[in-house]
């Protein structure tokens, strides 16, 4: 994922710092020697400890032997061998592409960065450790694969039988398309698609009022037929089961036909960012409905007026 900061600089001289030989780097390797801005790291390095590079805020780029079997480089920053914890971001690097496989940041990694970049950093790398999280390891309620069936584990870990009309319809669809083992990103996914391949569009001349996200996606999780409405309030209730916040969005969007049109769609919280998930438009359309934003949707502008969060 690439994360880019533009940034006027005024670049001086360049001074390159090498670490051959060596097989440990701490605080006192650089010290003192806060002008570098490039960093080498040999084969023979076996220990780097977090506050090795606090303090050079001219460091721009950190690159790693190849044959170094404890560390790695990519795009300028510092990484572990099997690139999934961030080591060190250099503070003066203005961008970076963060590789998929990283979900952790090591303490003091991001010393020195500019906020703005380092919030983005820590929101890309957060989103991404959320997609490697098994069933298991998901904080908080949600539906699990039992050997007796699909159960819902609540906050405090206690396990019982899905108990209600809603809980048992959304049950339904993550038992069907899921397994124990998939990550919850890929969970999210396949229901998603589930959920699209067997709901069918129903016109409604009806605008619904009061509390009716719950009574909405009963009628097509137990039908498969229904609006942008139900669609909406439907996969919001199964990805609240999945164990994600989510919640029922209304407002406006292009109409086919010209100008505006009402519509109904759902938001689904991935690390810290939300996310227009919009299940009746993918039925219609076929493809680009998935995980997308306002700026990225492709039916644009989507104007939201309310939304609804759900709850079991």
């Amino acid at each position: 994922m690439c994360i880019m900061l533009m940034a006027s600089l005024l670049v001086g001289p360049q001074l390159k710092a090498g670490a051959k030989g060596l097989e440990k780097i701490d605080a006192s390797t650089f010290r003192g020697n806060t002008g570098i801005s490039t960093i080498h790291i040999g084969s023979d390095v076996t220990d780097i400890s977090s506050a090795s590079f606090r303090g050079m805020m001219n460091l721009r780029s950190i690159t790693v032997s190849e044959s170094n079997p404890f560390y790695t480089s990519y795009s300028n920053c510092l990484y572990n061998k099997d690139m999934t914890e961030l080591l060190c971001f250099p503070a003066a690097l203005t961008g970076a592409v963060i590789p998929d496989s990283v979900v952790s940041i090591r303490e003091n990694a991001l010393y020195g960065v500019g906020e703005d970049l380092k919030e983005q950093v820590k929101s890309v790398v957060k989103e991404q450790a959320s997609e490697s999280m098994t069933e298991a390891q998901v904080p908080g309620a949600h539906f699990i694969h039992t050997p007796s069936g699909l159960k819902w584990k609540n906050a405090d870990g206690s396990i019982k039988d899905p108990d209600t009309e809603l809980m048992k319809l959304a049950a339904s669809i993550v038992d069907t398309s899921t397994t124990e083992g998939m990550t919850q990103r890929k969970q999210l996914e396949k229901c998603f698609n589930y959920f699209v391949k067997t709901s069918s569009y129903e016109r409604k001349l009806d605008y619904p009022l009061g509390d009716w996200t719950g009574a909405y996606a009963k009628e097509i999780l137990s039908t498969g037929k229904g609006n942008c409405y139900n669609y909406a309030s439907g996969f919001a209730y199964i990805a609240k089961g999945l164990g994600y916040e989510a919640r029922v969005c209304a407002g406006t969007v292009t109409s086919s036909l010209g100008g505006r049109t009402a519509h109904a769609w759902t938001e689904v919280k991935l690390g810290d960012k939300w996310y227009i998930f919009d299940p009746e438009m993918q039925g219609a359309k076929g493809s680009g409905y998935y995980k997308q934003t306002y700026d990225s949707y492709p039916a644009g502008p989507l104007v939201k007026e309310t939304s609804w969060t759900v709850t079991f």
